[in-house]
């Protein structure tokens, strides 16, 4: 079998659209909050509002895309994702925009798990670590092209450009979508909408206790344990229950998703690098916007390659690779005092790390848990233990600042990485032509 880049062009640019609306909004923040006369804080809600409805989705549309093809859920997504960016852009009461943007989360929910899972079919499996290398090099080049472009955006055509950039996109990407092949679909029963639906509600009700306060968080604690309950029951009852635990339910399982965590988590410290270099380094707020441009072209460069290296050496090593260098960026952040030099060093390790363990490495490890026609279940699962984790991160992080200031943030991420390294020692990989039953046995 052949690689078909054609189809898999297809699919890489619906991604492009869901990676690149995490970073284009950033400089526009600002305008938003201003148009609507909200706070900055409550305009930064939107983004939660997306986070929640994205994890809320992409498990369920997963595990719909294993039933249904992911070809066609796909389509949903980007439709879903379309019409929210319009609604978004053409929106003057406040209300409405939160809306939308709970919207455009479900439809890149739907769009992330099944556009990967289709473009791996076009790849034969001892090459699905380049394929798999080729989306994590998509999101690094929405990294560096987000906030440039929301800058010049919103500077000259106002944000609801931002927002229309959307349209042209996933146009694009729905006519050359009439070409690609139907997705092979397997008859399996549709999942439990019930415990579906439980779930995706109690996850987006920790991140809510992870970004709340108050009694807002006691609520949704609350609710969290209410519906984790409902699904935990669904699970023992339904005939064709929503999530296939058995993958999850031993040491592998539970390192994967610990390590997917952790993952999440140094990910999430990019977020204060600007304040880092603007406390120790007297950078301006536009220079402090530029800092992370050395971590993204080394993401962005190395995601590729990352993939390559994880079909010829095996995923475990890949990781190690990158933790360490995350562990390697984090210690020379938190070594003071910071100097330009460790700086860039810091950048370019950063940018190392996520290269190799955001993407194809930990992907190709959740896929070997399943067997192949769960594709979907299993990417839509590492998305969502790795935003958990990029989530609760800067809650965690902003604590390790109160204690020890930024050596202190810097330093919890160091720790972080050398304890991912350790949790994926003990999750075993699967020679070639093995089914998931050698995981499950392990």
């Amino acid at each position: 079998m052949k690689p078909n880049y054609k189809v898999l062009t297809v699919y890489l640019l619906g991604v492009f659209i869901g990676a690149l609306d995490t970073n284009v909004l950033g400089p526009v923040f600002p305008v938003i909050a201003r148009s609507f006369h909200v706070t900055l804080e409550g305009a930064a809600w939107t983004v939660t509002a997306y986070t929640v409805a994205y994890i809320g989705s992409t498990v369920m549309a997963g595990a719909l895309g294993d039933r249904l093809g992911h070809r066609k859920v796909f389509i949903w997504g980007v439709s879903l994702f379309a019409l929210a960016s319009l609604t978004a852009a053409l929106s003057r009461v406040f209300t409405l925009f939160v809306i939308a943007r709970i919207v455009q989360g479900a439809g890149a929910g739907a769009v992330y798990p099944n556009g990967q899972a289709e473009g791996l079919k076009q790849f034969p499996p001892e090459k699905h670590g380049m394929a798999l290398g080729m989306f994590g090099a998509v999101f690094g080049l929405a990294s560096i092209i987000g906030p440039t472009l929301g800058g010049v955006l919103g500077q000259y055509f106002g944000w609801p450009a931002v927002f229309i950039i959307n349209l042209p996109i996933a146009l694009i990407v729905l006519a050359m979508l009439r070409k690609a092949p139907p997705s092979e679909i397997v008859t399996r029963p549709l999942p439990d909408w019930v415990g579906g639906s439980s779930f995706s509600a109690g996850l987006a009700s920790v991140l809510l206790v992870l970004m709340g306060q108050g009694t807002v968080r006691l609520v949704f604690l609350v609710l969290a344990v209410f519906f984790f309950g409902i699904m935990a029951w669904r699970q023992k009852v339904a005939r064709t229950p929503f999530l296939d635990t058995t993958p999850l339910a031993n040491k592998a399982g539970i390192a994967v998703m610990v390590g997917a965590g952790l993952i999440g988590l140094d990910m999430s410290a990019a977020i204060f690098v600007p304040a880092l270099v603007q406390a120790d380094l007297h950078y301006s707020v536009l220079e402090s916007g530029l800092a992370l441009l050395p971590a993204a072209f080394t993401g962005a460069l190395l995601a590729g390659a990352g993939g390559v290296m994880v079909d010829r050496v095996g995923a475990k090593r890949i990781l190690a690779v990158g933790l360490a260098a995350a562990a390697i960026g984090g210690v020379l952040l938190a070594w003071p005092p910071l100097t330009f030099l460790r700086f860039i060093l810091a950048m370019i390790a950063l940018g190392m790390g996520t290269a190799f363990t955001m993407g194809a490495p930990l992907n190709r490890l959740a896929l070997d848990l399943y067997r192949s026609e769960q594709a979907g279940e299993a990417l839509s699962l590492m998305a969502v233990f790795r935003a958990t984790g990029l989530a609760a991160g800067p809650i965690l992080l902003t604590a390790a600042k109160v204690l020890h200031g930024f050596t202190g943030m810097y330093g919890a991420v160091a720790l972080a990485s050398v304890l991912g390294v350790f949790v994926f020692l003990v999750v075993p990989e699967k020679p070639r032509g093995m089914g998931p039953a050698f995981i499950q046995k392990t």
